[in-house]
């Protein structure tokens, strides 16, 4: 793994003399999507001139919504509930201080601004629901036939997410899972010491690729064989919701997530000072056990916030399917995706 490529030279104003290898995979996706759309839309005879709207909303949804999702997920730990402070206390710590409620906890809290502004710390259903929204209201606005452009995207997004999950591996930006206990060449591996965030040693689940190869799969599928079926306007994008919802779903079990529903005892650690506490990477290394008893002791303990999202889409996405009847076919091909009009 290796979290930034060195640049000849310093970026004004960012004061950066390198650039992250997760951005230059994200940057990869994005081309891919650049590439494939316009001929999709062609292919559908749909409007390929709106592929770099849609290319420029999902640059900035992707990067806005998954930072927005990161946060919201550890939020927990941003703002700490069980602590004497008062209210008024609190705000003054968590957003006015970048190191926010650390500054107290170290081994408990995070702070609010740190976690903004870092390089890691990116939640694909953030981006996802924030982007997807974007585009719905861009084609809404254009009056453009939803669905119809919604197919069209479908394979693009599917390669995109694979791509970008492949940045997570190189990079290492440690959204991989906990301790393995079988040794599967590229399903577990070791996260060594040039990621983003290593796994002091331990065989950990090697998610990112889980998820990379599974989106591929399903890009495969599109290409080969959805992508022609002519089903009904919406077909492919309830496809993705319950595929994807239900690959996230399973992978969920074995990624470092916290329960928003807990279900089991969480991990917990002792410690100096006697306080049971959450086990986290910090707090692990506080009591100086290392690092490796992170990876070695956490377990999922209950639903994670990304599984509640991903048992949504594959409900929403089986609803819609079933209600709608997607599954048929239309008679003949739409000539347009302009509503009530064909192209000229």
């Amino acid at each position: 793994m290796l979290k930034e490529l060195p640049l000849p030279f310093t970026i004004p104003l960012l004061n950066r003399d390198a650039v992250s290898t997760y951005s230059i995979m994200l940057m990869l996706a994005f081309l891919t999507a650049s590439y494939l759309i316009p001929r999709e839309l062609r292919r559908r005879n749909l409007l390929p001139e709106i592929s770099d709207w849609i290319i420029l909303i999902g640059v900035a949804g992707a990067i806005i919504g998954a930072k927005l999702g990161f946060i919201f997920e550890i939020w927990h730990e941003i703002w700490l509930p069980n602590v004497t402070e008062s209210f008024g206390e609190k705000m003054n710590m968590v957003f006015l201080s970048w190191r926010g409620m650390a500054q107290k906890y170290p081994g408990q809290a995070t702070g609010l601004w740190e976690s903004i502004f870092s390089g890691g710390g990116l939640v694909f259903y953030g981006g996802f629901i924030f982007t997807f929204t974007s585009i719905y209201l861009f084609l809404r606005l254009k009056k453009l036939d939803i669905w119809r452009y919604g197919d069209a995207f479908m394979p693009s997004l599917a390669i995109g997410y694979a791509i970008g999950r492949l940045g997570c591996l190189v990079s290492g930006d440690g959204c991989f899972g906990f301790a393995a206990g079988v040794n599967i060449p590229i399903i577990t591996m070791v996260y060594g010491s040039g990621a983003v965030m290593n796994s002091a040693g331990v065989n950990v689940w090697n998610t990112p690729v889980i998820e990379s190869i599974a989106s591929a799969s399903l890009f495969i599928f599109y290409m080969v064989w959805a992508r022609h079926q002519n089903f009904k306007p919406g077909m492919l994008v309830a496809i993705f919701l319950m595929f994807n919802g239900l690959a996230r779903f399973l992978v969920e079990f074995l990624r470092l997530n916290d329960a928003a529903i807990p279900i089991l005892s969480p991990p917990t650690i002792q410690l100096l000072t006697g306080e049971t506490v959450p086990l986290t990477l910090a707090s692990a290394v506080e009591k100086g056990v290392g690092e490796a008893y992170y990876f070695q002791n956490w377990h999922w303990y209950g639903i994670t916030q990304s599984q509640n999202v991903a048992i949504l889409m594959m409900i929403l996405g089986t609803a819609w399917l079933l209600i709608g009847k997607l599954y048929q076919k239309e008679s003949t091909p739409a000539k347009s995706g302009k509503k009530g009009k064909k192209k000229k």
